[in-house]
């Protein structure tokens, strides 16, 4: 899960504005997905490093919310995307 409600946002004709979507939460987890691969293969500490890994990686950082009990859950999956939690140190 990543943030999608009231993301603030450069606003079309300038100044910025609150939007909601997937579209917003995507470029979340995409940019956590480029800072893992960047960790993994440009700074070597996992050469190889791929797609399912990087999901794996994602899945076992992700932090759990309070008051769900079931993971992955049918509404937040594997709970909220954290990166540092993420990485193998």
């Amino acid at each position: 899960m990543a943030p999608g409600v009231n993301i603030i946002t450069v606003k079309n004709g300038g100044g910025y504005e609150a939007v909601t979507g997937t579209s917003f939460a995507a470029p979340f987890v995409s940019g956590g997905a480029a800072l893992m691969m960047e960790w993994g293969i440009v700074r070597g500490e996992d050469p190889y490093l791929y797609g399912e890994k990087v999901k794996a990686y994602l899945r076992k950082g992700a932090r759990r919310l309070p008051g769900f009990d079931l993971w992955p859950n049918p509404l937040v999956g594997y709970g909220a995307l954290c990166v540092r939690d993420s990485l193998p140190l």
